[in-house]
């Protein structure tokens, strides 16, 4: 009797370490896919105000309670047709980024998350398909722009994997408005239940239907995101078992999410499962749930005020391209403003939780590098390093080996000298004036024409007096 109940207790922890993340404390083979789709340059569409949020918040969950490797989690916002086929696979092509990250061996638990817009399509054979847009979707074409829910599924299922899971806060209808045409931005469900399964594999979505799915405006998440991380951080363990399965996460979110929809919209709001419900989604720690971590204070309008104003303004630490007024969360920004004719200038500015403004103003490069109206124009030249000698192998004797020179920093004319900037370095210099004729200077010709004789310590001597006259230092790094 003792040896059948060891051989129990050895079958059922054999069992539980092959579940998916039952190594909540690391995953080291999982991969995920997490986008967001915020911003679409189609304006029929509208933003999808907390697409972002969504993808921030489920990156955690990935990261900090299944376990997943941080550079095992594939992360696009607003992600374009190119991004999204790179990573998921094409058309008979499914060996997109994610069927490179997973395990030749099938041990990677696969996880996509998607917030953003979807639209329907045409119906066809008795189906409407439904497709995931990427934010360079065009509204009139979707069967062409869009992802195809089915693709993913088809793709998803040739990816060597232990279990696969998706979640689709999509949406379908494509008319996420802009108020007051909408309280709250909307979707509708596509029908995808014709889709194949694979083995081990749950298929979550917003809506189900021609319900409508909304946002939680008071959480800046979508209102299934919102629910379901609750769910998925230990709410929809009814049982106490320290796991939520699919069909845990799906009765969750139909008292949760469904009563919310109702309350706040007056309308229903049913989660769509499909494939394996007693997937498991998410396990306890062997200290039991813990508490979802908070979204950070809403992101501000940051602004950087120039002068010149036709200045350009980078920010070097993210990835989207300055534009004023843009929405940052909080947290500190390398500003960098550069303009022709003046000193580059970069500064950290400290972004807190409420609108922030910054002035940057710029020195002309002339207060350095020109001291007078009359003198060269310079420009900088930074220090540098480059190989010089026979690089491909094919010179001659004399131009072996090939070694590396290192440049100091030093200041260049922008022009060619010209003969009246020549004539008042004679002048300064008591230096003879060869190659400059009396007919020539009685004639007014020796102002601004290029002097075109002179040697290199002529050269030497005229930048040495020059940086004298403007009373300034050429440095050397």
């Amino acid at each position: 009797m003792e040896t059948v109940h060891r051989r129990l207790l050895a079958a059922l922890a054999a069992l539980t370490l092959s579940l998916p993340y039952a190594a909540a404390a690391g995953n080291e083979f999982g991969v995920a896919v997490i986008i967001g789709n915020k911003e679409y340059a189609d304006d029929r569409f509208g933003d999808v105000a907390y697409a972002h949020n969504d993808a921030e918040a489920f990156k955690r969950f990935v990261t900090g309670e299944l376990g997943f490797d941080v550079e095992k989690v594939i992360d696009l916002r607003d992600a374009t047709t190119a991004q999204m086929v790179d990573v998921l696979g094409a058309e008979g092509n499914e060996r997109g980024q994610l069927w490179q990250w997973a395990r030749r061996d099938g041990s990677s638990d696969i996880v996509v998350f998607y917030s953003g817009h979807g639209m329907e399509g045409k119906i066809s054979a008795g189906r409407r398909p439904g497709y995931l847009l990427p934010v360079d979707a065009n509204k009139d074409r979707a069967e062409v722009h869009g992802y195809p829910i089915e693709l993913l599924i088809k793709n998803l299922g040739k990816v060597p994997s232990r279990s696969v899971t998706v979640y689709l806060d999509a949406c379908f209808s494509g008319v996420a408005g802009k108020p007051p045409a909408y309280t709250s931005p909307v979707s509708r469900g596509a029908d995808i239940s014709g889709v194949s399964g694979v083995p081990g594999f749950a298929l979550l979505t917003a809506a189900s239907g021609n319900q409508e799915a909304s946002w939680d405006t008071a959480a800046r998440h979508g209102l299934f995101t919102e629910h379901l991380l609750d769910g998925l951080y230990g709410a929809a363990d009814k049982d106490g078992d320290g796991r939520v399965t699919a069909r845990e996460a799906k009765l969750y979110l139909d008292d949760e999410m469904t009563s919310a929809a109702r309350r706040a919209y007056a309308r229903e709001q049913d989660a769509g499962l499909y494939g394996d419900v007693s997937a498991v989604l998410s396990f306890s720690s062997p200290g039991g749930w813990g508490s979802r971590p908070l979204l950070g204070p809403p992101p501000a309008a940051f602004t950087v005020v120039v002068e010149p104003a036709e200045a350009r303004v980078r920010i070097l630490n993210i990835g989207p391209p300055y534009s004023a007024g843009m929405e940052l969360a909080a947290g500190s920004y390398d500003v960098e403003v550069s303009a022709p004719g003046y000193v580059t200038k970069t500064e950290t500015v400290v972004h807190g939780s409420s609108a922030t403004v910054h002035r940057m103003a710029l020195s002309p490069a002339e207060d350095r590098l020109r001291g007078c109206a009359w003198c060269p124009e310079l420009v900088e030249i930074p220090a540098g390093q480059f190989r010089m000698g026979d690089l491909a192998g094919t010179g001659e004797e004399s131009e072996r080996p090939v070694r590396r020179v290192h440049v100091h920093r030093f200041a260049l004319a922008r022009h060619e000298t010209t003969v009246g900037q020549f004539r008042r370095f004679v002048m300064a210099t008591a230096r003879t004036r060869s190659g400059v004729t009396v007919a020539a200077r009685a004639a007014g010709r020796w102002n601004n024409r290029p002097a075109t004789s002179g040697t290199g310590r002529r050269g030497e001597a005229g930048e040495a007096w020059s940086s004298r006259s403007r009373r300034i230092s050429l440095w050397s790094a």
